[in-house]
């Protein structure tokens, strides 16, 4: 049978299941931080369960939903209501914002996450990320806390859970796979969207897609924290993008992205399993999204000129990039 953090429900009960959850996620923030803090349960914490840093200063702030069932509307409502009380309070400065789950998020709730996620770093400047029971199961075995803080019927649990979500190989890769609507996701006013449309390319749902799947692989080695990761995640993108400067020497036009797009993800193709060959949670397809999420930073594009033309594009809709051919 398949085992989860329900487990601990099924042993423990709700609230018993609640309070060691909390617990793991105290001792595994601590260990991976020296000044990870937890915070008694009182009307005025402002959303805080675990912060991270100084209140004279800035703090990262971690909220522990112990949301087995997944995220209905019930559970997305008290994910806004913890972020607002953090993120509108004068009585600290929240630097980044840590949601802490034991399940793993279906297709649709991924969407409703980044779809979220999206809007309020964009309206409030801050960073948001999520640690789901996948990612809190990982890093419980490598910062190897089973034998110095639970008793042997707890160790054996999560062995049985992390045995399980092993199991879930490729997760994200296979949501991108399934996912047939991207619209909840507010990607139609991204750069990388509008530097498509400007080099006429229409079949923009894929890239959305390859984004998409970019941006989870993205999301989960900075959660991680693994700073060898996060350096080869650096070196893999610039890779990417050094695979696409002499494509676009070759076959940049002036108002059609479209063959530079394809030869660009033929080069990708040929060198996923050589030179982009790195770490193993980043699919091809998030490598593909990976030009776009350079194209979003405004370091690769399908035109020539491709910033200037972008900003023509902007200022004075389709025309600014010329017709089709």
């Amino acid at each position: 049978m398949e085992r989860d953090f329900r487990y601990l429900r099924d042993n423990h009960t709700d609230g018993g299941a609640r309070e060691i959850f909390e617990k793991i996620c105290i001792q595994l923030m601590q260990l991976k931080f020296n000044n990870a803090y937890p915070v008694a349960v009182s009307q005025g914490d402002d959303g805080i369960d675990i912060f991270v840093g100084d209140f004279s200063d800035s703090i990262d702030v971690y909220q522990c939903k112990y949301f087995i069932d997944g995220i209905g509307d019930s559970q997305k409502s008290q994910i806004r209501e913890s972020f607002n009380r953090a993120v509108s309070t004068d009585r600290y400065k929240l630097n980044n914002w840590f949601l802490c789950l034991p399940c793993v998020l279906t297709e649709k709730e991924h969407m409703w996450w980044w779809s979220w996620k999206k809007r309020m770093e964009d309206k409030y400047k801050k960073n948001i990320k999520i640690y789901d029971g996948s990612l809190l199961i990982s890093e419980l075995k490598e910062y190897d806390i089973y034998n110095t803080l639970f008793d042997n019927d707890t160790i054996i649990l999560l062995n049985q859970i992390l045995s399980c979500l092993q199991d879930r190989k490729r997760y994200y890769e296979e949501i991108i796979y399934e996912t047939d609507d991207l619209s909840d996701l507010g990607y139609d006013d991204c750069i990388f969207i509008k530097k498509l449309e400007c080099a006429h390319i229409f079949e923009k749902e894929m890239c959305m897609k390859e984004f998409f799947n970019a941006e989870i692989a993205k999301s989960t080695i900075e959660s991680k924290g693994n700073l060898k990761d996060l350096k080869v995640y650096r070196q893999l993108k610039s890779k990417i993008h050094s695979i696409w400067y002499p494509q676009y020497m070759q076959y940049a036009d002036e108002i059609d992205g479209n063959i530079l797009l394809a030869k660009t993800y033929e080069r990708i193709e040929e060198f996923d399993t050589t030179t982009l060959h790195t770490i193993d949670d980043i699919s091809l397809i998030a490598k593909k999204g990976m030009l776009h999420q350079l194209s979003n930073e405004c370091k690769v594009g399908w035109i020539k000129n491709y910033a200037e033309k972008l900003e023509q594009y902007l200022n004075k809709g389709e025309s600014g990039c010329g017709k089709s051919k």
